[in-house]
């Protein structure tokens, strides 16, 4: 069977990408970051420019330590911290999801420093996603992609175009995530460098196909709920002869979800329709105990690995019934709550030895 090898090459090209993540933001001016889930990447596309996430890194942020609660996750304090530096200085705008409270706050805290005087950089910009599942929602989410595009420049007519490239892009990245076998903390790599830079230009560049060896068949591994720094939790999972074969977060490498289905709707109606449907986010009104169960199932995993920070509140409230479908299902499992997001505190070590008693 053909399966997507990431080769040595490619790896050492993707570590030269992750190395410089932010790149993308010293451009010609006209580069967006985004930082959240749930943002419309249709008009990210049609901005015509460069556009990524928001790199993090695993360092020590002194400076923003200084302005943000313990409630800040370490990732926003790291996008805080390179903000104060001029790390983003490049970008025309920054566009925040409300789609989850601490990037909802992290813009309200950068709008505020801005007006201060004590932070500079790119102008932010908010996208106001409503979730509740109701015709309201949907027109206010729709208007919110219109006001949206307008900010950054892009005229409706560019959206339809737009969402064809974006279909296109989702089929890709779906296929991919439903070939994967081994080589989970390559993929995590993979899936980061497609996070933060526009990631056609990753599949094209880092996607090579070769024959693979099926060793790892039996020995799959969900990932879910909070997203991990890095590839540590993955290679926790690989040095127990097992692999993370799919996650279960809001950055998951095929988080672009299905491609939007053909409507009579008005492509920022339509827009709306599918990140109503496809919303991950902890705002998002789903049954997350089924959903984890048919995520386990859909992606062949054997067991299902749920790490959460405890920076992550809302999710944590999901965790009973979580607890009890798996159980129900007969899922083996492991289950982190209130975890260090840098993974200091023994998960990947408990990781480890779950997987060698789950697969011995």
């Amino acid at each position: 069977m053909v399966r997507p090898v990431i080769t040595s090459e490619t790896m050492t090209r993707l570590s030269a990408r992750l190395a410089q993540p932010a790149a993308y933001a010293h451009g010609s001016g006209e580069s967006i970051g985004f930082v959240g889930a749930d943002i419309p990447i249709e008009v990210l596309l049609a901005s015509g420019g460069a556009f990524g996430h928001l790199p993090w890194h695993t360092e020590k942020t002194p400076w923003a330590d200084g302005w943000l609660e313990s409630s800040f996750p370490g990732w926003a304090r790291s996008i805080l911290e390179q903000w104060h530096e001029g790390a983003f200085d490049g970008l025309r705008a920054v566009v925040f999801s409300r789609t989850d409270d601490a990037t909802q706050r992290l813009y309200y805290y950068v709008r505020e420093l801005q007006q201060r005087g004590v932070l500079d950089g790119p102008l932010p910009l908010v996208f106001d996603m409503a979730h509740v599942p109701r015709p309201s929602s949907l027109e206010h989410t729709a208007q919110a992609v219109l006001a949206l595009a307008a900010a950054l420049d892009v005229p409706p007519h560019a959206l339809p175009a737009a969402i064809v490239r974006a279909n296109a892009l989702r089929i890709s990245w779906q296929e991919l995530q439903q070939r994967r076998v081994g080589q989970g903390d390559c993929y995590e790599n993979l899936a980061r460098a497609a996070l933060w830079n526009n990631p056609s230009a990753v599949l094209a560049d880092f996607l090579v196909v070769r024959e693979s060896a099926q060793s790892m068949a039996s020995r799959r591994v969900l990932l879910a709920g909070s997203f991990p720094p890095d590839a540590r939790l993955h290679a926790a999972v690989e040095s127990a002869g097992a692999s993370v074969t799919a996650e279960g977060h809001v950055f998951a490498l095929d988080r672009l979800g299905l491609p939007l289905t053909p409507s009579d709707a008005a492509p920022a109606h339509a827009i709306a329709r599918q990140l109503t449907a496809c919303s991950v986010g902890p705002r998002a009104f789903h049954d997350r105990a089924r959903a984890l169960v048919e995520r386990a199932r859909s992606t062949q995993a054997h067991a299902v690995i749920l790490w959460l920070t405890r920076e992550d509140e809302a999710l944590a409230w999901h965790v009973p019934a979580q607890r009890q479908a798996l159980a129900a299902a007969g899922m083996p499992a492991l289950i982190l709550t209130a975890a260090q997001w840098l993974a200091d505190d023994g998960a990947p070590e408990r990781i480890a030895e779950f997987c060698r008693e789950t697969f011995r």
